[in-house]
């Protein structure tokens, strides 16, 4: 009877199913790192261009990110009036946003970081599509 040959694995398959490996856990990697924005795909809005003239954005969606300075006005069917300050290189810029009744399970709260996803109305104020803590 004679013995088979033992047959070793093609390393050309092993270096293979490294490389499959490393894309998949880097692409992972670039997938999580990613979602700390859910906003990306959105323009981040200018403050300089909005108190220059905050006329010439209506209509447009934008993303802030910023710290809520005070809750400026209230009404249970409307929503609430906030004002956020958002930091640029220069200075920071109080600006105002309108949290409409929709989102009124989010929890605001003076003092915290927020990044939202905003719509500038007819009358030039931030009015929040989607809103969370950052």
């Amino acid at each position: 009877m004679s013995r088979r040959a033992h047959q070793t694995t093609p390393s050309s398959l092993l270096f293979g199913l490294v490389a499959v490996f490393l894309v998949i856990a880097g692409g992972g990697a670039l997938f999580f790192q990613k979602g700390s924005n859910p906003y990306r795909t959105v323009e981040t809005l200018q403050p300089s261009d909005y108190f220059e003239n905050a006329n010439s954005l209506r209509g447009n969606v934008y993303q802030i990110e910023g710290v809520i300075l005070n809750a400026l006005a209230q009404n249970p069917e409307k929503g609430r009036l906030f004002s956020i300050s958002v930091a640029t290189e220069s200075r920071k810029w109080p600006m105002p946003i309108f949290i409409p009744a929709q989102l009124r399970q989010i929890n605001l709260q003076k003092n915290q970081s927020y990044r939202a996803k905003v719509r500038v109305n007819d009358s030039g104020i931030l009015v929040a599509q989607e809103i969370q803590k950052s």
